[in-house]
């Protein structure tokens, strides 16, 4: 048993527009030859002498679909994901290094973008059993279990970052070997094997901040 420690385009054609622009300043009574001269604002039509807004890139993904993932919380309580990259093996090892990075907890550039863990610093996470796409966590450690919003986002930081693994559909969490019952979004408590589906909710923003 493994241990772990505590988702080009061409750009657009111009030339058309270019002909119309010449065309049109031809009919203004711009001359066409000698040395440029600047235009007057007021005699360009359309707004063309007016500055192109300047264009942005889209966002860059915080993290592949196809990729490791772990699962931190931000600023407005969302859980997000962070890319991770694993050394190749056996599931087991894999998920057994995913795990160790999450109980880790944010790196120094996650800390600098204010991503946060609700697991305690002392809790262990080891893989007990791999089933059928299910996997059996056991949660170790001298650390008191957080309470209220805190434990939800605890055990779906857990079950997120787990079945990031595309071998892995459910998680069953365990301590001393006893299953334990883990709070769903809602606050429900359930003793049967979790799914991302579960913690969706999570994902999205909280209407108070994290504390």
């Amino acid at each position: 048993m493994s241990r772990v420690r505590t988702l080009h385009r061409s750009g657009p054609l111009r030339w058309p527009g270019a002909l119309l622009l010449a065309g049109t300043l031809a009919a203004c009574g711009v001359p066409t030859g000698g040395a440029p001269e600047p235009i007057p604002t007021s005699q360009v039509p359309y707004d063309l002498g007016s500055p192109s807004p300047t264009a942005t890139g889209a966002p860059s993904a915080s993290a592949r679909i196809d990729e490791p993932r772990v699962y931190l919380v931000a600023e407005d309580g969302a859980l997000v994901p962070r890319g991770r990259s694993l050394s190749s093996g056996a599931l087991s090892e894999r998920l057994d290094q995913l795990l160790d990075d999450l109980a880790t907890g944010p790196t120094t550039r996650e800390l600098t973008d204010r991503l946060s863990t609700a697991l305690r610093p002392e809790t262990s996470l080891s893989v007990d059993e791999l089933s059928d796409g299910t996997v059996t966590i056991e949660l170790g450690g001298d650390a008191e279990a957080p309470a209220g919003q805190e434990s939800r986002r605890a055990v779906a930081q857990i079950v997120l970052t787990a079945t990031s693994l595309p071998e892995v559909e459910e998680v069953l969490l365990t301590r001393a070997g006893q299953p334990v019952e883990a709070p769903l979004p809602s606050g429900e408590l359930t003793s049967r094997p979790l799914s991302a589906t579960d913690y969706q909710p999570l994902l999205t923003p909280t209407a108070s901040p994290t504390t």
